[in-house]
């Protein structure tokens, strides 16, 4: 049977679980619904399981995704009914499909929720010009402009600061954290909500 792929959601408490915590997490779910999910071979078997674009910690996913395997056709209701009823605290399964290619991402749409006194005309405008900001990587530190990764969707004032919807770079190595934005903006801007609300290949 093809793989299958699960749209799910990481939300609240699951905020604070790494990536590591969340793959064994998910393979207790896949283990409790009694699905027959297919292991790799060798002297350590492990679910054939793949996970979309780790989320960093305090982050969460409103659409994450993940492809598995079954080794026996099961009907996608059957997988899906099990699923909802095996899910841990902070976790929903939005939907169960046939996976169609790989999980090649290029863009996630994501959702900023800000303290700031920065005005929103004047917030709106940075996004317009160069975006400058120290970026780590496996060589170390450079200044980086993240301008053409970032892309402004929506924004609007709250009471105590902005919640801005951004499109950012998701492929590879052009791969951009939500923080950078942040951090272009520097102590004038403090993220207290940072969620995914998409991902696009």
């Amino acid at each position: 049977m093809p793989d299958i792929r699960v749209t799910f959601t990481k939300l609240d408490k699951l905020k604070y679980i790494s990536h590591l915590d969340l793959q064994r997490a998910i393979h207790r779910m896949l283990v409790r619904s009694g699905l027959p999910i297919a292991y790799s071979e060798g002297f350590n078997p492990h679910p054939r399981l793949n996970i979309a674009l780790p989320l960093s910690i305090y982050q969460e996913g409103e659409r994450e995704l993940f492809d598995f395997r079954v080794v026996n056709e099961v009907a996608l209701d059957e997988i899906e009914s099990r699923l909802k009823a095996s899910v841990f605290p902070g976790m929903d399964v939005v939907k169960v499909e046939l996976a169609v290619g790989k999980l090649a991402t290029k863009h996630a749409i994501w959702r900023l929720e800000t303290v700031t006194d920065i005005p929103l005309d004047e917030f709106k405008s940075a996004f317009e010009s160069a975006m400058p900001v120290l970026k780590r990587s496996k060589a170390g530190e450079k200044t980086v402009d993240i301008q053409p990764m970032t892309e402004l969707v929506s924004a609007e004032s709250t009471e105590n600061g902005i919640i801005a919807r951004v499109k950012l770079n998701a492929a590879g190595n052009d791969y951009l954290n939500p923080s950078y934005v942040a951090a272009f903006f520097g102590e004038r801007l403090k993220l207290v909500r940072t969620v995914r609300e998409n991902i696009i290949f």
